[in-house]
């Protein structure tokens, strides 16, 4: 497993992606991951028992399933922080309590945690109007976050102080493991609070 920490430098207005963690900064997240599947055999392991492939035939499959998947990769690793810190209680009362009082703002302790995400689309192979095969691709994301403080203002959350987390991420399709990786970094370089994010919806907030 590739185990990194993310440069100081990034830029901080750069989302920092699902393909990059698997697959470094500065990869194209469709190539790698066809490269990927190429080299494993992904495809023909799959289709060996439906029919056999030539080479020309696998790479372009390989190639239009890494294409069609792109999208996963392009996943926001700070989006699914804050998916999971919109259901988080102490945070969104705070957002409650501050919508509730104009100008008001509270920092809240969390203590360490697990955040853990998994997504499993699928890629229909279908020719002559016959499905041949569903590519079923799995991908785990788990983040460890430090103890820190978050600052909630106008139920929305506004800044990260003194956090840091640790993302581990894992890909697979039809169970053959592509890629993986474990990186550590600063929170404020994987969420990106310009503008502040929104904690729970004033609707919600007043019910």
């Amino acid at each position: 497993m590739t185990s990194t920490t993310l440069a100081a430098d990034r830029p901080v207005d750069t989302p920092l992606t699902a393909g990059e963690l698997l697959f470094g900064a500065g990869s194209q997240p469709a190539e790698a991951l066809g490269q990927a599947i190429s080299e494993r055999h992904a495809t023909r392991t799959a289709l060996r028992r439906v029919r056999r492939l030539s080479s020309s035939a696998a790479g372009l499959v390989d190639r239009e399933i890494a294409t069609v998947t792109d999208g996963l990769l392009e996943m926001d690793l700070g989006d699914v922080l804050i998916a999971a810190w919109q259901r988080h209680a102490k945070l969104t009362e705070a957002a409650r309590r501050t919508l509730a009082i104009s100008g008001s703002e509270e920092i809240v302790s969390l203590a360490s945690h697990s955040i853990q995400s998994k997504y499993a689309p699928h890629v229909d192979l279908v020719v002559n109007g016959v499905l041949v095969h569903c590519f079923k691709f799995v991908l785990e994301i788990v983040v460890e976050v430090a103890a820190l403080d978050a600052v909630v203002r106008a139920g929305t959350l506004a800044m990260l102080r003194s956090g840091e987390c640790v993302m581990t991420a894992s890909l697979t399709l039809d169970g053959v493991r592509l890629a993986e990786a474990r990186r550590t970094a600063d929170l404020e370089l994987v969420v990106r609070l310009d503008p502040p994010r929104p904690l729970i919806t004033s609707s919600v907030a007043a019910a």
